[in-house]
């Protein structure tokens, strides 16, 4: 199994350097069924930041980039599962960062993430500290 870093999937999904491009679509396309490639969810966020910040890319179509990684067998994501419900929620408008956040404790077993961003709580599942 190789784990790969944001820059790979940027080059992946933007193709804004040609060789790299060509690489990293090698590695995914030269995957054998037996191999994985492992993407943390460290990358995850970073890759829906870059998106948004660098390349001004729509919502929806990041939104769409991750249900893509979420489905291809042989990517091997960290907490999937947060990961999807993550989604979701930044579909519906949550800030990404907010809502993996949000899912991951949950999937940790806390009883509630605890913040004092309004946007976190309205929209991320979060509860604002001192409500509790």
């Amino acid at each position: 199994m190789y784990a790969v870093d944001t820059n790979v999937l940027v080059r992946l999904f933007v193709n804004d350097d040609q060789q790299q491009h060509n690489q990293a679509k090698k590695l995914f396309q030269g995957l054998k069924q037996n191999e994985q490639v492992y993407i943390c969810s460290v990358v995850t966020v970073e890759l829906v930041w870059v998106l948004e910040s660098v390349y001004g890319f729509q919502r929806e179509v990041i939104a769409q980039t991750i249900s893509y990684l979420l489905q291809v067998e042989q990517v091997s994501l960290e907490n999937s599962v947060a990961l999807y419900q993550a989604n979701k929620l930044y579909r519906d408008g949550a800030d990404f960062a907010d809502a993996m956040i949000s899912t991951m404790a949950a999937s940790a077993g806390c009883s509630a993430t605890l913040t004092f961003d309004k946007s976190a709580v309205k929209k991320a599942g979060m509860t604002m500290l001192g409500s509790k």
